[in-house]
């Protein structure tokens, strides 16, 4: 019995020790090791095996569930990046809110729904503008937009009365790639990079400024997301290390692109300023812990439950998030359940904030 005992005390000092190693990624760069990067993954994995040792050790009338208890105290603020209550969904009508902004953000996965077959799918685009026939938001951040010979998404949205665009990359006067659509006059437009686009709108008689930005992805392929389920299994061999370096280079990449791209934005900005897009990382990750120094994040603002965001593959967590200034206040979020990509949509809505 002492040696059982011995053994779960072993394990349960592992498993405090590895839920408080799954939240040093947002102190320590990737550029100093990708270590803390990749176990972040872990939190929540983590959290509930602490609360299963914490829950047995109560129930045997033993002291170390103090272990956990401490362990859980300690990072438990964590948790509400994951999961919020008190939130709203609901968009507050425009009498009310007559300043108000909906904003919907989205990676639309080319129009090659949720499995990606490599082709572009007419009625998936359609279904795509039903959904936006159906909430009206005043601006659109797409990634992985595009549109095919036979259907122009792009004349579609400019019926619906968005007639002010641009496109990281475009095909004459149709936006490709992180695409930005809006009722709002665009006045000011900075294309980033190949995957990242600014632009400031007039919005309630203010400068609006709006990054829309589609981060360095992992770009796991079939045969990664079954090496990570093997590597989940304990199963660990060279082309496991294959994948392994794959995240730490992408990693390493979302480093260089706030360094070199994103903070000048969000350091440098006096006027109220959204980013929002496809981040390509999760919330306890180093590039969030950089993001939230400056902006809010609209889904702790707002936000209730858990709000996976990308559904494509293990692992599924919230990585398409909307930051705000504090310029602005969050008036609702909700994420919208659709089939239509291998994410989901985030439709926010804020208001500025009057001195």
């Amino acid at each position: 019995m002492k040696i059982v005992r011995a053994i779960l005390l072993t394990l349960n000092l592992l498993a405090a020790v590895g839920l408080l190693l799954t939240t040093l990624a947002g102190s320590i760069a990737p550029s100093r090791s990708v270590l803390p990067s990749v176990v972040a993954y872990a939190y929540l994995p983590m959290l509930a095996l602490n609360l299963v040792f914490l829950l047995g050790w109560l129930l045997a009338g033993k002291w170390p569930f103090l272990i956990s208890t401490a362990a859980i105290a300690a990072r438990f603020s964590v948790l509400g990046l994951f999961f919020q209550i008190g939130g709203t969904s609901k968009v507050p009508p425009l009498e009310e809110h007559p300043d108000r902004l909906v904003l919907l953000t989205y990676n639309l996965h080319n129009f090659a729904g949720p499995e990606f077959e490599g082709k572009f799918s007419d009625s998936l685009a359609c279904l795509f503008l039903d959904l936006v026939r159906e909430h009206q938001p005043d601006v659109l951040c797409l990634q992985e937009y595009t549109e095919s010979r036979t259907c122009s998404v792009t004349d579609s949205l400019q019926l619906l009365g968005y007639n002010h665009h641009i496109g990281s990359r475009n095909n004459g006067d149709r936006p490709r790639g992180t695409a930005i659509f809006s009722r709002l006059p665009i006045t000011y437009v900075k294309a980033i990079d190949r995957q990242k686009v600014m632009v400031e709108i007039l919005h309630a008689e203010r400068p609006l400024r709006l990054c829309n930005v589609h981060m360095d992805s992992y770009a796991f392929t079939s045969t990664d997301h079954e090496e990570i389920a093997q590597m989940r299994r304990g199963h660990i061999d060279s082309t496991s290390t294959r994948t392994l370096r794959k995240a730490k280079q992408t990693v390493l990449r979302h480093e260089e692109e706030w360094d070199e791209q994103l903070r000048p934005i969000v350091s440098e900005c006096t006027v109220p300023l959204i980013v929002c897009g496809d981040m390509n990382d999760i919330p306890s990750s180093w590039l969030y812990s950089r993001l939230s120094d400056h902006l809010a994040d609209t889904y702790c603002d707002r936000g209730l439950g858990f709000s996976t965001t990308y559904h494509g593959g293990f692992p599924q967590f919230r990585i398409d998030m909307v930051f705000r200034s504090d310029h602005l206040r969050t008036l609702s979020y909700r994420r919208l359940r659709t089939r239509i990509s291998d994410h989901y949509p985030v439709l926010v809505s804020l208001e500025p904030t009057r001195p």
